[in-house]
């Protein structure tokens, strides 16, 4: 996998000078700092004046004194820290089949790129590219009811028929259910780890990992080597609820990890939505709160696209090349220019600088077409074509 560094238009407080470079040395530097918990949590005030990994590895105390917010004791700590780094360690480990993506790389997902605590480091096993506007996490408890299986089956297996990303932990329980299902359907699914990409957690799922390998990605922000520990699933949780439009809550009790993620999903400015449950269950008495709390009810899978303001309709999926090919004039024009998020006609008239009456009258052959819906507010979407899937099979015992 190829990387390049970010053009201007990504980064508008970065001066020509300081436009970062991908070099060996550059990524070997930033791949040992990764392994230093001090540095990851800190990484977001380095940033503010290096705009480079070798610049963060060889500041001294003196230069890092100018970040008077930066409590001494742990600064000093961070300087004898990487003091005892060998810069190329942790680069020997990565296998060649993982890519490792830097917060400077062009291909650093945006949506990590905005948080408060942005990685510094992303390792990958597999294709990371998705659609961010049919994304969605799944996430629940670890010890699911039979009612939690079929659920979480049900709305991961038709929400991937429909072109929807799947995200999740790759956890025992729920996330596991999400992904199987989801490779089920032929969706594409992300599991991001809270250990190394070297360590399997857990060990059964190693034959699930190398399928979402296949069909989707691993990601991981901690070190090779790194082990499950319990502190690293908060860090991993806040890169699950950012890398989805939306995050749903399958089961989950009153204290649960799963509501950890609804929290941070919230405060990223994303949509939560729960499966409501019975009240004197207890691993629903998270969701149940949740709904209680302003949290979108789920009750079928449509809640999800319909809430996003996509348009789900009966009907095979027409191929967009065919689509495209058969369209001219205005309506290929209009018909381009609308995507899966819905758009105001004015909007579309500026966007695409011809007549409004013109735009309008496109509009209304797509829509005959069925090609374009129509939503309430003049606002115009491609409908998400439900495709004629078999009913979801029962994945192998003992995969949760």
């Amino acid at each position: 996998m190829q990387h390049e560094a970010p053009s201007l238009s990504l980064f508008e407080d970065i001066e020509a000078e300081h436009v970062w470079e991908r070099t060996e040395d550059e990524i070997a530097c930033a791949l040992e700092l990764n392994t230093l918990n001090s540095f990851r949590t800190q990484f977001r005030r380095l940033r503010t004046k290096y705009r480079s990994f070798r610049a963060m590895y060889e500041a001294t105390d003196r230069d890092l004194a100018a970040f008077p917010d930066w409590a001494t004791p742990w600064r000093n700590r961070f300087v004898e820290q990487k003091a005892q780094l060998r810069i190329g360690e942790e680069s020997s480990r990565v296998p060649k089949d993982v890519a490792i993506i830097t917060y400077f790389d062009n291909d650093f997902p945006s949506r990590l790129r905005e948080i408060y605590d942005p990685p510094p480091v992303i390792y990958v096993r597999g294709d990371l590219s998705y659609d961010y506007t049919t994304s969605l996490s799944i996430v629940g408890s670890r010890s699911y009811t039979d009612y939690g299986r079929s659920v979480a089956e049900k709305f991961a297996y038709q929400l991937a028929s429909w072109g929807f990303t799947i995200i999740s932990g790759g956890a025992r329980g729920i996330d596991s259910l999400g992904h199987r299902a989801c490779l089920a359907a032929g969706g594409k699914t992300i599991a991001v780890l809270g250990n190394g990409m070297d360590v399997v957690f857990p060990v059964e799922n190693r034959k699930l990992f190398a399928r979402i390998a296949e069909q989707g990605a691993l990601i991981s922000e901690f070190p090779m080597g790194t082990v499950p520990e319990k502190y690293n699933f908060p860090a991993r949780n806040r890169l699950i609820a950012a890398m989805s439009r939306g995050t749903l809550i399958v089961e989950a009790p009153e204290k649960s990890g799963a509501l950890i993620t609804a929290d941070l999903a919230l405060q990223n400015g994303r949509e939560v939505f729960a499966i409501p449950g019975r009240l004197t269950d207890g691993r629903s008495k998270g969701t149940n709160q949740l709904i209680r709390d302003g949290a979108h009810i789920a009750l079928d899978p449509t809640d999800i696209p319909i809430r996003f303001g996509l348009t789900v309709l009966e009907g095979e999926e027409p191929d967009p090349d065919c689509v495209a090919s058969r369209l001219t004039g205005d309506e290929s024009v209009v018909y381009e220019a609308i995507g899966l998020e819905a758009r105001e006609a004015d909007a579309l008239v500026r966007e695409i600088g011809i007549p409004a009456a013109r735009v309008l009258s496109a509009l209304l052959i797509l829509q005959t077409r069925g090609l374009v819906k129509e939503l309430p507010g003049s606002r115009f979407v491609r409908p998400v074509f439900l495709s004629a899937k078999p009913a979801l099979s029962q994945p192998d015992e003992g995969s949760s």
